[in-house]
C-alpha cells in the first residue's frame, strides 16, 4: 500500500494526496458507468445523465450532514462551548463523510431526477447499483492512505501481514477493516453484474444489492475503531443506517407482494423475523461493550441474524419479481 501522506504532483502545479487522486478517478469511472448502464435500461441516457449529477451533489452533502450532525459540537463550536457557525460543513478536511448518508443522497437523487423527466426512479438505482458497490470497495480498499480501516491490533504474526493487516502508522499491526469490507461489497457487485438481466421488475436489483450490502457490512463495522460515530453510547450510526436501510428495503418488496395479494401472515411474519434479527444485532453490541460474553460467540450470533434477515430480504425480492413474470405469461 502506498504510505500515509503521499502525494502526486499535479502537470499544472501543485499536489494532491494520491488518496485524493485514487478517489476521484474511480468516482468518475463509477458515474460513466452509471450512465452507460442507465442507457441500456428503461432508465434512458438523458435521466441518467441528470441522476448521476444530482446523486454525486446530493451524496456528497447528506454524506457530510450525517457526520456533521454526529459531531456537531467538534466541529461547530469551539472549546469553551461558543457556536463557531456552520463553515466547517464545507471544510472536507475536518471530519468525514458518512456511507449511509450518501446512500441516502443517492434514493433521494432518483426521486428527484424521476420527477424532472417523469419515471420510474427504480431504473436509475437498478442502473447504478453495481457501479455504487464498485465505488464503496475502492474507497474501503485505499482507506488506509486515509489513515482509517483499521480494526484491534493483531499480536499473531502470521495474520501482522496483507491481507489480514494493515501497519497502522506507528509500526503496529492493525486488523485490515476495511479490506474485508472492500472485498464483500465487491463479491456482491460481481454477483449482481451476472444477474442483471434475470431481473425483470425496476428495482429488483437495486434492492437486492442494497440488501446484501447492509447484510455484509453491520459485522464488520462492529470491528471498526477509528473515527466511528456512536450514538446512545455504544450505537454505531453506520451499523444502524444499514439496519433501516435492510428493512425499508424488506418493507419495499412486501407492499410489493401485498399488491399482488401476499397474505398478511406472511407479511407479519417476516417484518417479526427481521425484527427479532435487528434485535440480536442490538443485544450483539450491548454485550461486546457491557459483558464479558466472549466475543467469538456474539459475533457468530450477530452473523447468522444478519443472515438470516439479508437471505429473507433477498428471497423476497426475487419472489415478487418472478411473480411478475409468470403474471405476464399468464
Amino acid at each position: 500500500m502506498v504510505g500515509y501522506g503521499s502525494v502526486i504532483s499535479l502537470p499544472w502545479g501543485g499536489e494532491i494526496s494520491f488518496y485524493v487522486f485514487l478517489m476521484v478517478i474511480s468516482s468518475l469511472v463509477a458515474a460513466v458507468w452509471t450512465m452507460y448502464r442507465c442507457s441500456l435500461n428503461d432508465a434512458g441516457a438523458g435521466r441518467g445523465i441528470l441522476f448521476t449529477l444530482l446523486s454525486a451533489v446530493l451524496g456528497l452533502a447528506c454524506g457530510r450532514a450525517v457526520y456533521c450532525g454526529v459531531r456537531y459540537v467538534r466541529l461547530f463550536y469551539d472549546p469553551r462551548g461558543e457556536f463557531i457557525g456552520f463553515s466547517s460543513f464545507l471544510d472536507l478536511t475536518i471530519g468525514g463523510i458518512n456511507v449511509i448518508g450518501v446512500i441516502l443522497g443517492i434514493l433521494l437523487a432518483a426521486g428527484l431526477s424521476s420527477l424532472v423527466c417523469r419515471g420510474k426512479g427504480l431504473d436509475l438505482l437498478d442502473g447504478a447499483v453495481v457501479p455504487g458497490l464498485f465505488l464503496f470497495a475502492v474507497e474501503r480498499f485505499i482507506e488506509p492512505m486515509n489513515g482509517m480501516g483499521f480494526g484491534d491490533l493483531i499480536t499473531n504474526e502470521q495474520f501482522s501481514k496483507f491481507p489480514f493487516a494493515i501497519e497502522n502508522g506507528m509500526g503496529d499491526y492493525s486488523l485490515s477493516v476495511c479490506f474485508i469490507e472492500a472485498v464483500l461489497a465487491a463479491l456482491i457487485a460481481l454477483a449482481l453484474l451476472f444477474a442483471y438481466h434475470k431481473c425483470k421488475k425496476s428495482g429488483t436489483l437495486a434492492g437486492i444489492g442494497l440488501a446484501l450490502l447492509c447484510m455484509t457490512q453491520i459485522m464488520p463495522e462492529s470491528l471498526r475503531l477509528d473515527d466511528v460515530l456512536f450514538l446512545f453510547i455504544f450505537a454505531r450510526v453506520t451499523q444502524i443506517g444499514f439496519a433501516v436501510l435492510m428493512a425499508g428495503t424488506l418493507f419495499a418488496f412486501l407492499i410489493r407482494g401485498k399488491r399482488r395479494g401476499l397474505s398478511g401472515k406472511t407479511i407479519a411474519v417476516e417484518i417479526l423475523i427481521l425484527l427479532l434479527g435487528v434485535g440480536v444485532c442490538i443485544g450483539a453490541e450491548f454485550a461486546l461493550d457491557k459483558t464479558n460474553w466472549p466475543n467469538l460467540a456474539v459475533y457468530a450470533a450477530m452473523i447468522a441474524a444478519l443472515l438470516v434477515m439479508g437471505i429473507m430480504t433477498v428471497r423476497r425480492g426475487i419472489l415478487e419479481d418472478k411473480a411478475r413474470e409468470e403474471k405476464a405469461n399468464a
